[in-house]
């Protein structure tokens, strides 16, 4: 569904004060898994239950921002009688013209990044949880426009027309991601591979053990989005080392999440330190000092 103006002022204030795409995308992605329950929606502040694939403990991320002063809602109610948008505010619709300051008698409806601060009880702020919140209210908003004057405490409307109790229903979205590429589940990228009509060629089978390194193997072009060629090459090259060591002396395999995410972070380029360190539950600053005690004893093998 389309973002109302009210809806893309949300998204874009948050984004802004969240400024970090791999959360945003991270937040995303845990929205559309239904990663986000207990939404609730009151003047100044939005929460909610947040969980991802990483962490067994639910989190509790909170976005706050100011209300409305009493001599702000009052020359807002007194600008534009004749506008019609006071009326329609309390009948449960939020009118597009009220950003227009000429409208609300100067006052500002939308708050700035810098009003906006953040809370989680992860440790981390802002966070995956803070970002699928963000990403969860967008969608409400896009249906709902007339929370946003619920969020900055405008006056009260009918009982009809107020906000939903907080539900501990999973909360999803279909928005896309940044740039404007469609998320896709990991059913739907399987279902794009078996249905290929030239599935990967396989290399020759040899029963000699070589070090040359992997060829790039002809394969079409998975789906947006993906990683980068170097990436997926630099998987398949780890890959082919790890089983050729166990094929040649029985070196047990590593499959230790903490190992793993180490081994792959020095091989790997353009991995994302900071999402690895919060999948670990450690530093940045650690993380680097791990790869770099890491990755003698990588060259070694």
């Amino acid at each position: 569904m389309t973002p109302n103006a009210w809806a893309h002022t949300w998204e874009t204030i948050l984004r802004a004060a969240i400024n970090d795409d791999a959360l945003w995308l991270a937040g995303h992605n845990d929205l559309s898994a239904g990663g986000l329950t207990h939404l609730a929606l009151e003047p100044g502040r939005v929460s909610a239950t947040a969980s991802d694939r990483h962490h067994t403990t639910p989190a509790h991320p909170t976005i706050t921002m100011p209300v409305l002063t009493d001599d702000q809602t009052t020359a807002w109610q007194s600008a534009s009688p004749t506008c019609g948008h006071h009326q329609a505010v309390r009948t449960g619709k939020l009118p597009e013209c009220l950003t227009n300051p000429a409208h609300t008698g100067g006052v500002p409806i939308q708050p700035t990044s810098d009003e906006i601060t953040f809370s989680c009880d992860c440790g981390i702020s802002p966070c995956r949880h803070i970002a699928a919140l963000t990403h969860a209210i967008t969608a409400r908003l896009t249906t709902r426009p007339a929370d946003f004057a619920a969020l900055r405490g405008l006056p009260e409307r009918p009982p009809q027309h107020r906000p939903a109790a907080s539900t501990d229903q999973p909360v999803t979205t279909t928005r896309t991601t940044p740039g404007g590429k469609v998320h896709i589940p990991a059913h739907h990228a399987w279902a794009w591979y078996r249905e290929c009509s030239e599935p990967p060629l396989l290399p020759a089978y040899t029963h000699e053990l070589t070090d040359e390194p992997v060829s790039a193997l002809p394969a079409p072009t998975p789906p947006t989005p993906a990683p980068e060629p170097e990436q997926i090459h630099a998987l398949i090259h780890d890959a082919a080392a790890q089983a050729r060591a166990h094929l040649r002396d029985a070196t047990q395999l590593e499959c230790a999440l903490h190992e793993d995410a180490l081994r792959l972070a020095a091989a790997v380029p353009g991995v994302r330190l900071p999402e690895t360190a919060e999948r670990l539950a450690i530093d940045i600053a650690d993380l680097r000092e791990q790869i770099s005690a890491y990755t003698p004893a990588l060259r070694r093998h």
